[in-house]
């Protein structure tokens, strides 16, 4: 059975009636009538209890749904989401999946959005499929909907079913969404190129650079673009290669690696082989996790900082602002390299 939702409509048309509907269930919940967990009536009821039209109950409830205060269920009905009145974003936050980094990210935006509002997060894992059934089944549900992007030219279209005014781009889809979308971002291809154009002289200790990618992806083909770029401005040996282990290392090489398995095996490697890295290996390792301050006596890392990157996005949101911002990409220096 459904709890009662008191309306006694004003007449005043600068109070449309949906927004009176809003207010009182808003009401309900402050004075304790109305609690998490209750029902409230369907928008047939409410159309013939009142005499409104559906587009006007479903413009209600759309409404306090976005704002996490009520949630619906297929078959059963609209139910009490939340009591906390006071919140004005409920937002939903797609990633591609959780590593120690993203997660770091993540803490930061909820904990500088929780004075404002709420967030719920889902992982794509790069499946399209994936992708797509959470952003159909997150439509309207959300006050704002920040996006990892999945990597395929049909994300485009599926993010489109959203309204526009509400998708923010994080991290990675900065060159697909740029002209469309407001983003907190890495520009992967500028990044490796200025930090390692900045560290020339660390660099140039070595006898050929390796940029280790296994994967294919856009952001991933952006790095190798860029790290071909400095090769060239600067005259450096260097290669791309996906697959560490077919590859003859050398003493002298210079690597960066993108993903922490082949980090690993770089650093058992050099173990086996006695070989110093800093000295007769270098290895600098993609993102930043506290773990690489410690193995192999500190691994150099080239790093966007995720804490900013979360934060700068949760404070967009709270300001209301429709920002582009790259975030700020480091090397973080240790004895690696």
């Amino acid at each position: 059975m459904s709890r009662i939702i008191d309306l006694q409509f004003n007449e005043n048309p600068s109070v449309p009636k949906y927004r009176q509907i809003i207010d009182a269930v808003l009401q309900g919940i402050k004075i304790g009538s109305l609690k998490k967990g209750d029902k409230i009536p369907s928008l047939n009821n409410l159309v013939k209890q009142y005499g409104l039209s559906q587009d006007t109950v479903l413009t209600a409830y759309n409404e306090l749904k976005s704002k996490g205060i009520i949630t619906s269920q297929v078959g059963k009905g609209y139910f009490i989401q939340s009591e906390n009145t006071d919140y004005k974003h409920n937002v939903l936050l797609v990633f591609d999946r959780l590593t120690a980094y993203k997660e770091e990210l993540y803490d930061s935006f909820k904990e500088t959005l929780k004075v404002a509002g709420s967030e719920q997060i889902f992982f794509h894992h790069n499946n399209l499929k994936m992708f797509q059934t959470i952003i159909e089944g997150a439509i309207g549900e959300y006050s704002e909907y920040i996006l990892m992007p999945v990597d395929h030219p049909d994300a485009i279209s599926i993010i489109g079913r959203l309204p526009a005014s509400k998708v923010y781009i994080l991290d990675q889809g900065r060159k697909q969404y740029k002209d469309i979308y407001p983003y907190v971002c890495q520009d992967f291809e500028k990044d490796i190129y200025r930090v390692l154009c900045h560290n020339i002289q660390l660099v140039n200790k070595y006898n050929r650079m390796i940029l280790v990618i296994r994967h294919q992806k856009s952001h991933f083909r952006d790095i190798a673009n860029g790290f071909r770029d400095f090769c060239n401005q600067y005259t450096v040996t260097g290669e791309v290669v996906g697959n560490i282990h077919d590859f003859q290392i050398k003493p002298g090489d210079g690597f960066v690696v993108v993903d922490d398995r082949d980090l690993e095996f770089l650093v058992l490697y050099s173990i086996e082989k006695n070989l110093i890295t800093g000295s007769d290996i270098g290895i600098i390792s993609y993102n930043e996790a506290p773990l690489k301050g410690i193995v192999g006596s500190g691994i150099t890392t080239i790093s966007t900082h995720f804490a900013q990157m979360g934060k700068q996005m949760a404070e967009m949101i709270l300001q209301g602002k429709k920002e582009k911002i790259d975030n700020s990409f480091n090397m973080i220096l240790r004895n690696s390299f």
